[in-house]
């Protein structure tokens, strides 16, 4: 139990001290793995944190805290045009690679105890924004290094509103 309070301390301390420094905030929702809540601090034009919080729904629900530091790309769809010469680029989506940790809480049948299990995520995906709005699309290996090592794949399709 007080690994659990000293871990949540940690992330709201973590989350406290980058939202001071954020540009924009956004909120929403992920579908996925884990299905739940999303939220980002973009810091500059190039850099972010996301965190994201819920549960995986397969047999034995579980749930899960993540939070990546992403390198945001927002100008490399850029080329161009043979026929005109003109420069070409798609606007307002953002690719984006990360690198982060996960933790999960997972019910053990045969125990009846909670097992925390730690991950290491690297991965990417990409962000369009309409107005205030953001639609991203992510996918994340993850090598969960306690309380074993072990591979595994998230991912989601996920919504924010930016504030």
């Amino acid at each position: 139990m007080i690994r659990k309070i000293i871990l949540f301390s940690l992330i709201g301390i973590f989350v406290i001290i980058n939202l001071s420094a954020a540009q924009q905030f956004g909120i929403g929702i992920i579908i996925g793995s884990p299905t739940g809540f999303t939220a980002k601090f973009i810091m500059t034009q190039k850099s972010a944190i996301a965190a994201n919080m819920g549960w995986s729904l397969g047999d034995n629900p579980k749930l899960h805290f993540t939070c990546d530091y992403q390198f945001l790309f927002p100008t490399v769809l850029r080329w161009t045009d043979d026929m005109s010469g003109e420069q070409r680029e798609i606007k307002n989506l953002t690719p984006y690679i990360g690198i982060g940790g996960r933790f999960r809480f997972k019910e053990n049948e045969a125990t009846d105890n909670t097992e925390l299990n730690i991950g290491l995520r690297l991965g990417g995906g990409a962000e369009y924004k309409i107005s205030r709005f953001g639609i991203f699309l992510e996918i994340y290996p993850v090598v969960n290094v306690l309380p074993s090592t072990d591979f595994d794949i998230e991912g989601g399709l996920g919504a924010r509103i930016y504030f």
